[in-house]
Formats: C-alpha cells, structure tokens, sequence
C-alpha cells in the first residue's frame, strides 16, 4: 500500500510540475521586442537602476545601454536556440561606475552562442554555460 501511494504522489507531483513548465514556456515573454534587462552574469547577481544594462532585438538589430553608453550590434537566430552576435560596438563616453561590468557584458554577448527563456527570464549561453541572464521590463 506504501509503495502504491508512493507512486501516486510521483504522478501527481510530475503532472503539476509539467503543467506548470508548460504554461512557463507557452507564456514565454518574445525573444525580439522585449526589453531584456540584467540581474545575473558569471553566476553572480547584480543590482543595476532600470535604465542601465538593457538590451533589446529587433530585425536582426541589438540596441541597449550598458553603465552608460549605447550598445549596438547584429545577431542572428538559428535551430535549436542558436543566437550569435556579431559588430558589436558601444559609444566611449566615460562611465567609471560598473565601466568594468559594461565591457564584461559585452564580451558575454560576443560569446554568446545560445539562448533560452523561462517566462520573463532570458539566459545567454556558451556551449550550455549560463553567462548572463536578463528579465523582461514592464512596458
């Protein structure tokens, strides 16, 4: 009788939590259009104002801000999340506060070769290491 219950509570325990992965995946914010905003990169969480370390993807275009200097660049999308990016550049204006995590996120996204979304979260990749990870802005 133990071991039934067992396997009930197994089933019913895997079907809330697939139904729940579905709805997440299904409900997924889209990757181009959204305003990605930083809150984790090399595994550490970072706390940034609102208007900083935001990237967005439009037609093959990335636009952002980084501490305090556009970004810019291309990218392009493939088969199984595949995202590469490509003539990534930013504006030189000086920025000493997070000038160091700016140019760090840069080469987070010159590596980039895959990507993934958990509902409103965003997570950039090399060769299935998680480097940074974005969440959506409210619009």
């Amino acid at each position: 009788m133990k071991k039934l219950f067992a396997v009930l509570l197994v089933a019913v325990l895997s079907v809330g939590c697939c139904s729940s992965c579905r709805w997440r995946y299904k409900n997924a914010k889209p990757l181009e259009g959204t305003v990605w905003h930083l809150v984790k990169m090399g595994g550490e969480s970072v706390t940034l104002p609102a208007d900083s370390f935001n990237i967005i993807l439009n037609e093959n275009a990335l636009g952002g801000r980084g501490a305090c200097n556009s970004l810019l660049g291309q990218y392009a999308t493939g088969e199984k999340f595949a995202l590469r990016f490509s003539a990534l550049g930013s504006t030189k204006m000086l920025c000493p506060e997070n000038e160091a995590l700016e140019m760090a996120l840069i080469g987070v996204l010159d590596k980039t070769t895959h990507y993934d979304i958990d509902y409103d979260m965003l997570m950039l990749m090399h060769e299935g290491e998680i480097m940074a990870v974005f969440k959506a802005q409210q619009k």
